[in-house]
């Protein structure tokens, strides 16, 4: 067949969670959102970006703007205290870039093989099968820890692991213990290969202890994290990579300049304020508006009788719907958005896990939304 044919042929299906949101009627609530949509935006983003915006508007290095890069390593360093500077780091268009161009160069350098966890945002499987790389799901438990005895079993010294704390979807924040564990494993027979951890969500945590980086653990760890979601600030797609490997670091920029030649410049001014602390309190605001969701979420689970893990960070809930709701899932979620004064969420299969839902916190109608999403699984039954 020719390119028409094919294309006469082809489909070229939406991921779940957009096929789930573009359905929504109009005066549907939305708890299946991905963003702090609407959330208050710290004034000194704002300020960063519009106090720079003349220097904004031309090109910076393939890698990022220096200023920004050694924002970030200095943040790192904090976490881990390794001595990174700006040449271990790669500003990206949001994390998406940043997961594409890191398992792309590796495959590129020869990986084959990319383990992900059984629960999984979307991109983790679809990025690496798009270059033909061997994709493998390695087992949670059913508190979504990592099943470290069958991890063990399968890996391979030179393979690609992706661990992703705070979790989306399931909110799970790895503990010392989990992650110290797990760099153990890594240590001991990943000795040719990279683990990626991302940890888009790291801030965002409103329970217990705070998240640590994995690279503390691991020192093949390349992190891939960004302003999206700590600094309700989606749309400025502001990511990046950092390892201890500043050749790795060159090779990503090599790769990722093909794809975007540059990040926005503007932008990435307004992301320093977020990296170099400034807008906690508006972070720990966001985070206690969160915790507040997350309980009446789970007041809401447990008139249910539904079974769920209490999430400590990122702002999703995945509860474990499958012996209430009788019919199929996905379609639930559609007829559910559908329909006027329905609700969102995104159902489990978007993350490899059937019977589960994700419901996000991100919402300041959340009691209504409960009210319409208990009586919409109460009618299924």
């Amino acid at each position: 067949m020719n390119i028409d044919e094919r294309l006469e042929n082809t489909n070229f299906p939406l991921p779940a969670i957009r096929e789930i949101n573009l359905s929504k009627h109009p005066s549907s609530i939305s708890l299946g959102l991905g963003e702090l949509k609407n959330f208050t935006v710290d004034p000194q983003i704002f300020e960063a970006l519009s106090s720079n915006w003349n220097n904004g508007i031309s090109y910076t290095q393939n890698a990022g703007l220096p200023a920004l890069r050694q924002a970030i390593a200095n943040h790192q360093k904090q976490q881990d205290g390794f001595d990174y500077n700006e040449n271990h780091v790669v500003v990206t268009i949001g994390v998406q870039n940043a997961m594409y161009t890191s398992i792309r160069t590796l495959q590129k350098l020869g990986a084959q093989r990319v383990l992900i966890p059984s629960i999984h945002f979307g991109i983790y499987k679809k990025i690496p099968a798009e270059f033909g790389m061997e994709v493998i799901c390695y087992p949670l438990n059913s508190d979504f820890s990592i099943n470290l005895q069958a991890l063990e079993e399968i890996l391979l010294p030179d393979d690609i692991i992706i661990i992703n704390s705070p979790s989306n979807p399931t909110g799970k924040v790895f503990s010392t213990d989990e992650l110290s564990n797990l760099g153990e494993l890594l240590s001991k027979k990943l000795t040719k290969g990279y683990a990626i951890a991302d940890e888009i969500y790291s801030a965002l945590v409103y329970e217990g202890q705070t998240a640590e980086s994995f690279s503390k653990f691991f020192k093949r760890t390349i992190i891939a994290n960004g302003i999206s979601k700590s600094g309700a600030a989606a749309g400025l797609r502001v990511g990046w990579l950092i390892t201890r490997h500043e050749k790795l670091a060159k090779a990503f920029t090599s790769n990722n300049a093909t794809i975007i030649s540059t990040p926005p410049t503007a932008n990435q001014y307004a992301a320093i304020p977020i990296i170099d602390g400034q807008t906690t309190n508006t972070i720990n605001q966001y985070n206690q508006f969160l915790k507040a969701n997350r309980d009446k979420v789970m007041t809401m689970l447990d008139s249910l009788d539904i079974e769920y893990n209490m999430p400590r960070g990122s702002f999703y809930i995945f509860p474990k719907v499958g012996n209430k709701i009788t019919c199929n899932i996905k379609d639930f979620c559609i007829t559910t958005a559908s329909k006027p004064n329905g609700v969102v969420v995104i159902p489990g299969v978007a993350f490899g896990a059937e019977e589960y839902i994700r419901i996000s916190l991100a919402t300041a109608e959340m009691d209504e939304a409960l009210t319409r999403l208990k009586k919409a699984i109460e009618h299924s039954l």
